[in-house]
């Protein structure tokens, strides 16, 4: 059980370590969507992906060692939390699981607002390109001169004016 619970505080500080990195990346991603850097951004979403995959494997790991203390406890793995586990074993690692339990629920937490923002800024930028070319297209294509039957309209103003200065 002892060795069980070690690797289990392993496992959790190194997804700690890549929770981290992911948090950097976002924060990084931030800065490359204000910059407009669509290579970095390129970049910033193929690193986030590797350590994503970093972090289901670790995930992964940490599901089957956490299962096999469960046995041991005679728990069951499916309502097993850091919290019910810190009450069933001795101290250091009940206090140790407890720490570690906070910092990656406040550090999963963080990165979901990070994640919101992000989101965030990239529907303004649509928004405005899609405002943009919405703006082009009625300035590229004015109301039309000729209609079906072939005759000009007489009534209303048929040019458009950007600006009433110049």
């Amino acid at each position: 059980m002892e060795k069980a619970l070690t690797s289990l505080n392993d496992c959790i500080d190194r997804q700690l370590i890549l929770y981290r990195k992911l948090l950097d990346l976002f924060l990084v991603e931030r800065r490359a969507i204000l910059d407009s850097e669509l290579e970095a951004l390129n970049q910033i979403v193929t690193d986030k992906e590797t350590v994503l995959q970093r972090i289901r494997r670790e995930e992964f790991h940490r599901k089957q060692i956490a299962d096999q203390i469960a046995a041991q406890l005679q728990l069951d793995s499916e309502e097993m939390t850091i919290t019910r586990l810190s009450k069933r074993v001795g101290e250091p690692h009940a206090s140790k699981l407890k720490n570690l339990g906070g910092q990656l629920q406040e550090l999963i937490d963080t990165i979901q607002i990070e994640s919101e923002r992000n989101r965030s800024l990239c529907l303004q930028a649509l928004q405005f390109i899609n405002g943009s070319l919405k703006m082009l297209t009625t300035l590229t294509h004015p109301n039309q001169v000729y209609h079906a039957t072939g005759r000009v309209q007489n009534g209303g103003k048929i040019g458009r004016m950007l600006s009433g200065a110049v």
